[in-house]
């Protein structure tokens, strides 16, 4: 039994309108092996010093982040999301569901999405996904995420994926 948040992830998605995300949550494939980060930024730091440098006062802006994967661009399967010259249109929403069955995951409700293709002899082509977060409609802009179901329906998406190239959960 998993006690830690590591090792394969899930991913799902779904639109984000004013920013919640909707009921419709899919699956994404796959990404590669150790290629999902949730990359945080701290952030910056006001002070107000007197004469001779002793910090009277300090401010601290909030944090941001970014979630960042890749996906393999493989034969026959659809991109998981459309672009134009990288941008994708609207406003997304993300949950990544550990490998350990109650471990925490992360649920965003709002961010902004782009992708980076590239190519390499050795790995392919890759779509690089980069997830700007944004404030949601309430609470933090990262929230804690844990569904036990979301595991067992992860098995059950692979086998699919794998059978019929399916790309969505249902």
């Amino acid at each position: 039994m998993a006690i830690l948040s590591w090792g394969k992830c899930f991913i799902t998605h779904a639109t984000s309108v004013d920013g919640v995300p909707t009921a419709a949550w899919g699956g994404v494939d796959t990404p590669k092996e150790d290629t999902t980060k949730l990359n945080t930024a701290a952030g910056a730091e006001t002070t107000a010093n007197k004469e001779g440098g002793e910090t009277v006062a300090a401010r601290l802006a909030k944090n941001t982040y970014q979630l960042e994967f890749d996906i393999f661009v493989k034969k026959g399967r659809l991109r998981p999301f459309s672009d134009e010259d990288g941008n994708i249109v609207g406003e997304h929403a993300f949950r990544v569901s550990p490998q350990g069955e109650n471990c925490e995951g992360i649920q965003i409700d709002r961010c902004s999405l782009r992708v980076e293709e590239r190519y390499s002899t050795a790995e392919g082509k890759m779509l690089h996904y980069v997830a700007r977060v944004l404030k949601p409609a309430e609470g933090k802009s990262i929230k804690p995420w844990n569904d036990a179901k979301a595991i067992r329906m992860y098995v059950a998406t692979e086998v699919r994926l794998l059978s019929d190239g399916n790309m969505r959960l249902g």
